[in-house]
């Protein structure tokens, strides 16, 4: 390997950092480092003549490694490595270091300690540039097509939005019929059409104009010829890698021809059995063969096979004009190879059952939200009537109950979010068909925070409706009267009522859909607590998961009305198409790499990498090794920080690195307080670094930074060597647990912190010499005081005497 010949630029940011550090001495100090082959000076080195000197000593064959101190280094990075890379030198063969925010201004009341401590963080740069080895781009070819699992309102404009951009689209819906809960809604708010239109195909499907939307049934999208649908169809596994996914899925028998049937409805008069009609809220019964409504996608008739007799009746298959029903269809496996997957499968509703006060499975005049849509659609059950499902007569007295089943710790302690939407809106549509109805609503807060969702609640109570705050303890029916009683405590009266009500509505929680968890597992997805899929950040990255090339939209991430479904739909669409377009997948080598001479069986990695980039393989019989996919391998190193066998490394942050950065930071004291060392994740740990000297908090000049990719790196026999090469104390600054940027890495260490703590007294440590901390950008101030803290604390505790010292 050639000899690594180092080029340190230190630059003084226009003469600010001259008054406090001394560069003549820094300059002579870097002068005496083995392998320093030159070293410039300057206002800055990122841009302009800076920049250039860089590149002519580089061309010029004088250096093979650079060191830049600069005072901008997040955004001089960037400019170094690619002016580096241009130069021929590969890009990771660059350390850029900070000496204004992490020495000079948290410092600068002690100039001759800053100036000690910049010389330990020129060196620690200096040895690390030394072990660097170049990095190369990894390339990977991506399908250009993307299978979308849900055909909701989400998933469906979704489909049109890839299959617009040209695309190879598959939907796959696990219903007979598209529209999921939305079709079954009737209408939506704020607009109060109805809930089953999607954004009309931009395409050129003949004779669809382009209007802001179309009803899916005469939408035109299934007609986008690069679009296929799949319904009576599930996900039952997923292969390979992003870019690349092979999915298997199950294609449930419809039984009729959907080539041949002309939905003529012979089928339906002719059958002879019934079943209670799920899609209208079991209201009503329908026949084994049927459609759900004349305006539902695809407009073809389906066999209940949990209803049908098959041949044991058979008159459909007798009257068919067109020959389309075929009783013997089976089931069948399909495999699709796709680039990119789509999750939109959406939410339901709780299962009111569960809340025994309310009689949900006892009373059958106590309904849902969703039962009552289904009266109020004029393809509903009841053709448009408000009825009492108990005896079909009228129901004049209604009384709406809120938070069935949500913000409750018993079922669900979040709020649905749409709930009193849905309640506001549907009562206003039965006040308004219905004006002489009493209603009323029971609720705990209304909230309304959607544009015009105020409008809503304003209306309602101009119709009449009424609104009493408290969630009722209790639902009976009084059969003297006739009525169901609504048992219910008023907070703003301060008294107790009980509301007469020939229906009761229950706005049930929304929960996620069936076949979540498990999905979850086929895809390798994670959950959050309330049991919906996790997102890879709910603030910046609310479509895009943990796995690239997979993305979430509308109600499977959580409950969300039409306009906010579409809105994500749009952007997972756009996420899509931005990994699919180039066709390839281009990402750096920073990954794990294996030593299969040490690897020995134990399956730590596999179970803690985040990303599922570790697989375990067979060498002998008897003996696996740890193998990783280099795709999906973020280089977090929370693997490398678990391993018991250290038999894994980052290719960007090797041990040897990490041990010469240590040792330099701690060979360089320069002042009586005891040296503490700070390993820094590269995340939120370092960048509060970064915000504590750019607002000029200042800290001890003691305190030493080793950044790392992430906290959970850290190995405990790294901690035993930072108190051997010289730190009293040793701190570890990660990200927030709930907002690690590699997912576990922050718990992780954590735990480690917790073992390391145990193993310290046992060496005779005190255990308070070692804290973790965690935080974000913006608590620079957090950082300075835990700084304070561990020196205070090491001081305190004296010199640290280490088994064998005399």
């Amino acid at each position: 390997m050639e000899q690594p010949k180092v080029g340190v630029f230190l630059s003084d940011c226009g003469k600010q950092l001259s008054d406090i550090l001394d560069f003549d001495a820094l300059t002579n100090f870097v002068k005496n480092v083995p392998n320093v082959a030159l070293i410039a000076r300057g206002s800055e080195f990122w841009r302009g003549n800076g920049l250039k000197a860089i590149v002519d000593a580089i061309k010029g064959g004088k250096i093979n490694r650079v060191v830049v101190a600069e005072s901008l280094p997040k955004l001089s990075e960037v400019n170094i490595a690619q002016a580096v890379s241009d130069a021929g030198l590969n890009s990771y063969l660059v350390e850029v270091i900070d000496l204004k925010d992490h020495c000079a201004w948290p410092h600068r009341s002690a100039p001759a300690e800053a100036t000690e401590k910049a010389k330990a963080m020129l060196l620690s740069a200096i040895e690390r540039a030394k072990l660097l080895e170049p990095i190369e781009k990894l390339e990977f070819p991506t399908l250009k097509s993307a299978l979308i699992i849900g055909g909701g309102i989400a998933g469906m404009q979704t489909a049109v939005d890839l299959a617009d951009l040209g695309f190879e689209v598959n939907l796959i819906e696990k219903a007979p019929f598209l529209g999921g809960l939305a079709a079954r809604a009737g209408r939506f708010f704020p607009t109060d059409d109805c809930a089953i239109c999607i954004q009309s195909p931009s395409s050129d499907v003949k004779t669809i104009t382009h209007t802001s939307r179309k009803c899916v049934y005469r939408s035109g999208f299934s007609e986008i010829p690069n679009l296929s649908i799949l319904t009576n169809a599930e996900v039952v596994s997923v292969e390979g890698v992003p870019g690349n996914y092979k999915v298997t899925i199950e294609k449930k028998p419809r039984y009729v021809d959907a080539d041949k049937c002309v939905v003529c409805g012979k089928c339906a008069e002719v059958c002879p059995v019934e079943t209670p009609d799920e899609y209208n809220a079991n209201l009503n019964n329908r026949k084994a063969i049927y459609l759900n409504v004349p305006t539902v996608h695809p407009q073809i008739y389906a066999i209940d096979e949990d209803a049908c007799k098959f041949q044991e009746c058979a008159k459909c298959v007798a009257v068919c004009p067109t020959n389309a029903i075929d009783l013997g269809q089976q089931t069948e496996q399909v495999t699709l190879n796709v680039g990119s997957i789509v999750v939109a499968t959406g939410f339901k509703e709780f299962d009111s059952s569960n809340i025994k006060e309310y009689h949900y499975d006892e009373y059958p005049d106590v309904i849902t939200n969703l039962e009552l849509a289904r009266m109020i659609d004029g393809f509903g059950p009841t053709g448009g009537k408000i009825i009492r499902p108990s005896d079909g007569k009228p129901a004049k007295k209604i009384v709406f109950v809120q938070c069935a089943g949500s913000r409750d710790r018993r079922y669900n302690p979040y709020c649905s979010s749409i709930c009193c939407m849905i309640s506001l809106k549907n009562a206003s549509l039965v006040k308004e068909a219905n004006p002489d109805a009493e209603i009323s609503i029971c609720y705990i807060d209304i909230r309304t925070t959607g544009r015009e969702h105020e409008y809503y609640y304003e209306r309602a109570r101009d119709m009449g409706i009424k609104f009493v705050k408290g969630r009722p303890t209790e639902i009976y029916n009084d059969e003297e009267k006739g009525k169901l009683i609504v048992d219910v405590e008023d907070a703003l009266l301060k008294r107790f009522l009980d509301l007469e009500a020939d229906l009761v509505v229950l706005a049930a929680a929304m929960v996620p859909a069936e076949g979540t968890a498990e999905l979850a597992e086929i895809l390798g997805l994670d959950l959050e607590a309330d049991g919906f899929f996790k997102e890879y950040n709910a603030k910046l990255r609310p479509t895009e998961t943990k796995k690239r090339g997979i993305y979430l939209c509308g109600g499977a991430t959580f409950p969300k009305d039409a306009p906010t479904a579409s809105l994500h739909a749009h952007s997972a669409a756009m996420k899509a198409a931005k990994f699919l377009t180039s066709g390839k997948i281009v990402k750096d080598q920073r990954t794990a790499i294996i030593n299969e001479d040490y690897c020995g069986d134990c399956e730590f990695c596999p179970v803690m990498c985040p990303y599922g980039a570790i697989t375990l393989e067979p060498t002998t019989e008897d003996h696996f090794v740890a193998k990783v996919n280099e795709i999906l391998c973020e280089g977090c190193g929370v693997c490398v920080g678990t391993c018991p066998l250290n038999a894994i490394e980052l290719r960007h942050s090797r041990p040897n690195q990490m041990s010469a950065q240590m040792n330099a930071l701690l060979s360089v004291n320069g002042t009586s307080k005891p040296l503490v060392l700070a390993f820094c994740c590269q995340e939120c740990g370092h960048t509060a670094v970064d915000s504590s000297g750019m607002a000029k908090m200042e800290y001890p000049a003691n305190v030493r930074i080793i950044k790392v990719p992430c906290a959970g790196i850290v190995r405990v026999n790294q901690i035993l060597e930072a108190y051997k090469a010289g730190a009293q104390a040793v701190m570890i600054v990660g990200c927030k647990t709930d907002g690690c940027h590699y997912e576990v890495g922050s718990a992780k260490a954590e735990k480690k912190m917790d073992m390391a703590k145990i193993l310290l007294k046992e060496y005779g440590i005190e255990p308070e010499r070692l804290e973790m901390f965690k935080m974000v950008f913006i608590e620079g101030a957090q950082f300075a005081e835990a700084a304070k803290m561990m020196t205070e604390r090491a001081a305190k505790l004296g010199t640290l005497k280490l088994m064998g010292d005399s």
